[in-house]
């Protein structure tokens, strides 16, 4: 470790005691339960809260909340778009949450009798769908307006103009901003699809048979049809939303105001639903695995040799069609793909976390060294950013763009790091900031991911070769002094 790097370590310490010291006084504020109470009465809305003292100094800015409403028939994919809209988001570090309606109606009704109950001239049928989206409609409320959620997802039908203004007016009483996402499909092979492979499994055809539930679920779909009042370019110009031409042949975009929308319109533009699988694994055991040493950036011991070769055996098993393989710029995964004698392409944006000042060292260093360092990482693993380094919450914005690719493409072999791999898995599964530093993912072993309906299936193969454990597991108990855990708590990753 260079004079300079032990130098900048000493001041960004110093730096941290204080702030912690000057912030004191405005984080017991803040912690007082009479803070929220008076935000609220005198009118402040969420993202412009401010502390009612000398100084008004402004807590949080953000913008808006934002209502996402799907629109569309039965079986035309709204649901699955709510789910991975809502882990993507979730991921991305924008706090979002999805309301199915039709989950509303099940808990109301208990047992489904059939599509009768969705007959346009059904009154009784009628009140029990408006009260349940009421119902979700007031859950929205409470997400967003009173959990501090940034976005929420209402998944129904949403098919007449009606219905669509009682959400607009709801979201205008509440300054929401509202961004509507249609799914038109009229391909008939897409929609026995979807049926087949969705609805069958739903909660209301537990005690059907294929063939009569089925039956039922094409009838409901006419039940909607009649009624049924797409996003009109003309009448509805002035709402935002895109509309999705049979899963994603041709799209429609309309009045994107903000920053999500347009993360929103991205991200929908590059999914689809062509079954594929996606293999992810870590590069062989390097020379740093095997002496402890976090990062840097060494070549393959032998053992991580062997893997490759296992590795190269393993995909001419699995007979993968038009395999692409990924790989980190760094030695390690280079030399991998190198064995697989397959052509691969480097990604930058795949490289190992960068430990900044603690690159090459051991965990026991960096604890003798920098023990308050250590400390604040063990407190909040994944926003703690090294010195002249990062955190994993800037890891997962530097691998947004190879989520995005991976959505596009079909079979793909990502071979990466222990941080990333996290990352990445974190995605896929919907695991939270909390559960994404401690993910498990050993050396040695090829996971591999098969998107389905709602999430994602995993298969884990070890290959049986012999490698270091580099999984560090949550403490138990953090080195921070009592009397400063508090303030620690608040000091931003980027401090």
């Amino acid at each position: 470790m260079s004079a300079n790097a032990e130098r900048w370590v000493c001041a960004r310490s110093r730096r941290l005691s204080r702030f912690i010291h000057l912030t004191g006084r405005a984080l017991s504020v803040l912690r007082s339960p009479s803070w929220e109470k008076e935000a609220f009465k005198t009118g402040t809305m969420r993202g412009s809260y401010t502390l009612r003292n000398a100084q008004e100094r402004p807590v949080c800015m953000t913008n808006c909340p934002t209502l996402i409403v799907t629109v569309g028939l039965p079986a035309r994919g709204k649901t699955y778009i709510s789910k991975k809209l809502t882990r993507y988001l979730n991921w991305i570090g924008v706090p979002t949450k999805e309301f199915n309606v039709g989950q509303y109606r099940r808990e109301c009704l208990k047992i489904y009798k059939s599509f009768e109950f969705f007959r346009p001239d059904n009154e009784e049928g009628l009140k029990i769908r408006r009260q349940c989206a009421l119902s979700a409609l007031n859950d929205v409320r409470q997400y967003l307006s009173v959990e501090g959620g940034q976005v929420a997802v209402f998944d129904a039908t949403n098919t007449t103009r009606d219905r669509r203004k009682t959400i607009i007016m709801f979201a205008e009483q509440n300054g929401y901003r509202v961004f509507f996402v249609e799914s038109v499909c009229e391909d008939p092979e897409v929609i026995a699809q979807n049926i087949v492979q969705v609805k069958l499994g739903n909660p209301d055809y537990i005690d059907c048979n294929s063939d009569e539930a089925i039956k039922d679920f094409m009838k409901r779909i006419k039940c909607y049809e009649s009624s049924y009042q797409p996003l009109d370019e003309v009448l509805d110009r002035d709402l935002s939303y895109i509309k999705i031409m049979d899963v994603g042949r041709r799209y429609l975009v309309n009045r994107v105001v903000d920053h999500v929308q347009s993360r929103i319109v991205y991200y929908l533009m590059n999914i689809h639903i062509t079954p594929r699988s996606i293999y992810l694994c870590r590069h062989g055991e390097s020379d740093l695995n095997i002496k402890g040493r976090i990062g840097g950036d060494s070549g393959l011991s032998d053992r991580g040799k062997e893997f490759a070769k296992r590795l190269r055996n393993f995909l001419q098993e699995q007979n993968i069609k038009n395999l692409k393989v990924w790989t980190s710029q760094m030695k390690r995964t280079i030399q991998t793909a190198e064995i697989l004698g397959v052509s691969y392409e480097q990604w930058k944006s795949l490289n190992e976390i960068d430990a900044g000042v603690c690159e090459e060292m051991m965990y026991e260093e960096i604890q003798e060294r920098y023990p308050l360092e250590f400390a604040l990482r063990d407190q909040d693993k994944y926003r703690y950013r090294y010195p002249k380094g990062e955190s994993y919450e800037d890891l997962v914005q530097r691998l947004e763009p190879v989520i995005m690719e991976l959505e596009r493409q079909e079979n793909v072999l990502v071979i990466c790091h222990q941080a990333v791999l996290r990352c990445l898995l974190a995605y896929f599964l919907d695991k939270t900031a909390d559960e994404l530093p401690y993910l498990k993912c050993p050396l040695h072993t090829v996971l591999k991911l098969t998107p389905v309906a709602y999430g994602c299936e995993v298969e884990s193969f070890c290959l049986s070769v012999d490698a270091v454990n580099t999984q560090r597991d949550r403490p138990e108990n953090v080195n921070v002094q009592r009397s400063t855990e508090d303030a620690l708590q608040t000091v931003p990753a980027h401090f």
